[in-house]
């Protein structure tokens, strides 16, 4: 075994790990662990699949086997996620808040734009493994969502977790902007309110 492959996949690890810490949430990686995890290249794999987990407050994994689509077509195996969170719940909401107060679409609407901008804007990786759906509420009756498929050969997991936690953080930055335009239509504070509680389970 080189050197190389000896630093290559423990750094890989660390990195993850950093990119939490970062945003004040390495406990909550380390508490979705086993405590037995290490920074080797065998573990690798389920600290990936875990982070990726660990940044929406609400996340689904499925598993989803290989399969013949038709005589000519196949797909291979992929693994799934449902994400949803608090703060993409809450965007959402002042979003379809915002349309009914000033009489406009969620295509009139800039942030609604902005956000779904966001969202393309962060998942464009530098890997062809992978295919993701952004589904908002008008589309989906329990709420916002971000739906990820990721294929066998997906490997760049670090600029994948950097990507949801930069969608998490223009959501949060760009709530009070949103806010404070809603109160100007409606003629009264929009009561800031604490961020719904993650949505129950659902199937892919």
């Amino acid at each position: 075994m080189s050197l190389d492959f000896d630093i290559e996949y423990p750094m890989q690890s660390l990195y993850i790990a950093k990119i939490f810490y970062d945003h004040n949430r390495l406990d909550t990686l380390l508490d979705c662990l086993d405590d037995d995890i290490t920074i080797s290249w065998d573990d690798l794999s389920q600290l990936e699949q875990t982070a990726v987990g660990c940044v929406f407050a609400d996340s689904r994994y499925y598993y989803q086997p290989e399969k013949y689509i038709d005589r000519d077509h196949y797909r291979s195996d992929q693994d799934a996620y449902v994400l949803r969170d608090p703060l993409l719940t809450r965007y959402d909401q002042l979003c379809r808040r915002l349309e009914a107060a000033e009489g406009i679409t969620k295509v009139e609407n800039p942030f609604a734009r902005d956000l779904e901008s966001a969202v393309h804007r962060q998942m464009r990786l530098s890997s062809y493994c992978y295919d993701y759906r952004w589904i908002d509420s008008t589309q989906d009756k329990k709420g916002a969502k971000l739906v990820l498929f990721l294929f066998e050969e997906f490997g760049v997991y670090y600029d994948l977790i950097e990507a949801l936690f930069s969608i998490l953080d223009f959501c949060e930055e760009t709530i009070p902007k949103l806010e404070s335009r809603l109160a100007k239509q409606v003629g009264a504070k929009v009561i800031r309110l604490p961020v719904p509680a993650a949505t129950e389970k659902e199937a892919a």
